[in-house]
């Protein structure tokens, strides 16, 4: 016990800053669906070398519903070799079983330097407002590890309220320490920033509302289309912090297409039939997603041939 504490001391010292661009890293599979190491070695030194501020993985866009332990295991092997600390890493652990979800995080947080723990909202069982704050109440005292919560309620059917985020902060000031917020709202946003203390990181979950998002406060995003475009969304990033907005519109109108694209047939699918057009990864997804078809494909080409006509150093 004195030892988990006195790492949760460490931890607290060294907060995990979330400000400037994190990426939602892709997993990239074999076709029989496989993990492809060396993809996913070359996709880290990408996405690091583009500008990253840090990684996160085994989120939604790393399909980690779909691996097995044993799988997440050998993922996080690969990627904290290949990172060699060269970045902070934030491991996602979510879930609608709450005993679960703090058993994966202690089981991380046993073997791995993990920086912070991402967790979504539970999904499918809805629960009320109690028991969202019950589940990461619980989370939290199991855990070493500080937590960024993460609300994304289009994909989970429940919303993560500003009384439920208060709440928490209040009762476990060094231990909640983030929200990635992906709701969509930014009304609820701006509740977020005039109620929480400015301790609290707020981070945009949403690359194409990012930069307005940024602009009313939040510390930066944690992005999809970061994988593929680390230094474009990088400077997107940079310049809404520091109010460049001519910087920012003319990057938006630039990058909205392939955005947009990115979620056109589901993510990962999007993000990753533009890194396999880019020769990064393949495009392969699992089940119940698909690779992206061949029309998708084709308008992604497009849309990137587009952009590396039309801007400096993007791509």
């Amino acid at each position: 016990m004195a030892s988990v504490q006195l790492l949760f001391a460490i931890l607290v010292l060294q907060r995990m800053d979330c400000s400037g661009l994190g990426v939602a890293l892709a997993t990239p599979f074999q076709k029989d669906g496989s993990l492809d190491e060396p993809a996913l070695k070359k996709l880290i030194r990408h996405v690091i070398e583009g500008g990253a501020d840090y990684l996160v993985i085994l989120g939604t866009t790393g399909e980690a519903v779909t691996q097995s332990h044993k799988e997440k295991l050998r993922l996080l092997e690969v990627v904290f070799e290949e990172v060699e600390k060269r970045v902070p890493v934030v491991v996602g652990a979510g879930g609608y079983d709450t005993e679960r979800v703090a058993w994966e995080m202690k089981t991380y947080a046993e073997n791995f330097p993990v920086r912070a723990f991402l967790s979504v909202t539970p999904y499918y069982n809805k629960p009320t407002a109690e028991g969202l704050y019950a589940h990461y109440a619980y989370l939290v005292e199991k855990s070493s590890v500080p937590l960024i919560l993460y609300n994304v309620p289009s994909r989970t059917g429940v919303n993560l309220s500003l009384k439920v985020i208060s709440r928490l902060v209040q009762d476990f000031p060094d231990q909640v320490i983030g929200l990635k917020d992906a709701s969509l709202d930014l009304l609820q946003g701006i509740e977020l920033k005039a109620e929480l203390p400015p301790s609290f990181q707020l981070i945009s979950g949403d690359d194409a509302l990012a930069a307005p998002a940024i602009l009313m406060g939040y510390v930066g995003l944690i992005s999809v289309l970061g994988n593929a475009l680390p230094r474009a969304m990088k400077q997107l990033v940079e310049a809404a912090r520091q109010g460049q907005l001519n910087i920012v519109q003319k990057l938006e109108m630039q990058l909205l297409s392939l955005m947009r694209l990115c979620f056109t047939e589901g993510n990962p699918t999007g993000i990753k039939g533009l890194l396999a057009e880019m020769g990064l990864t393949q495009p392969w997804t699992r089940l119940p997603l698909l690779p992206a078809s061949p029309a998708l494909r084709s308008q992604i080409a497009d849309t990137l041939h587009n952009l590396k006509l039309t801007s400096l150093e993007l791509v």
